[in-house]
């Protein structure tokens, strides 16, 4: 019954985020990139370091990585996502892979970051045993997952415009979204036999000059345009009203709220 309930989580998740590849560089990566500065530093990723990007989407944030001058390599579960890698970003590697199954050697990496990917994970303690394994004696882990969900003012915007012409339920989202406890993460680690875990929050923002990664996002994500055009327009015009308040001179900048978390081996 247990591994029912994963393998429909992880098709879900993969169903969901092949469906977000096209667009995702230019709307949720754009909220999630602003993580990856702090994951870089706080594991001291260098010229010398080799580094995993876990859940490496289409391939933003392994670029981002690789600007550090450490090789890395990008996985991801969905095929979709590394062809849009492999296409924006020639010089990279990118493997198509499951994280449960990561395609590495024993002590092989310095460097595991794993960016808003573990709240979307069915089996995390799988997960981290696999990124002990690869890591190197002494290696880092770092990763970002989702504050608490009242912090996340547009998807806020968006859920409430979306409630109100629709049940919430409908919306995908991953076990463990808005989870932001030490004890949780900190089981996982131990459970790896990693180690000195820490956890800390982050305040952020999102800024965009116009409403488009926000709406384009939500509505790849959700899956959107499915729906009856005239319910899209009632959507998106709440949206649009929702999001006045974070009108700014430039366009708009949405307070948002992550857990970021640190483990060694």
């Amino acid at each position: 019954m247990e591994q029912s309930k994963h393998q429909a989580i992880r098709e879900y998740e993969l169903d969901t985020w092949t469906r977000c590849s096209s667009s995702y560089n230019e709307t949720w990566a754009t909220l999630t990139n602003e993580t990856l500065p702090l994951l870089i530093s706080k594991t001291n990723v260098n010229s010398n370091c080799s580094v995993l990007d876990i859940g490496c989407g289409a391939g933003n944030s392994t670029k981002k990585i690789s600007e550090t001058g450490a090789n890395v390599i990008g996985i991801d579960f969905s095929k979709k996502m590394i062809n849009e890698a492999k296409s924006a970003h020639s010089g990279i590697v990118f493997k198509q892979s499951d994280a449960e199954n990561i395609p590495l050697k024993d002590n092989s990496i310095d460097v595991v970051i794993a960016n808003f990917i573990v709240h979307h994970l069915p089996e995390p303690n799988k997960v981290f045993k696999e990124i002990n394994r690869v890591l190197k004696p002494d290696g880092k882990f770092a990763f970002a997952v989702w504050g608490a969900k009242q912090e996340q003012s547009s998807l806020g915007a968006f859920f409430q415009a979306f409630g109100n012409h629709h049940e919430l339920s409908e919306l995908p989202h991953g076990p463990l979204f808005g989870v932001t406890d030490f004890d949780t993460y900190n089981t996982f680690v131990s459970n790896a036999s990693l180690k000195n875990f820490k956890l800390e929050k982050l305040d952020t923002k999102w800024n965009m000059q116009s409403l488009d990664p926000l709406i384009n996002g939500c509505w790849d994500w959700g899956n959107l345009n499915l729906f009856p055009e005239n319910k899209q327009n009632d959507i998106k015009k709440d949206v649009i009203k929702n999001c006045e308040s974070f009108k700014t001179e430039n366009g708009y900048s949405f307070p948002h709220s992550a857990m970021i978390g640190y483990a060694e081996k």
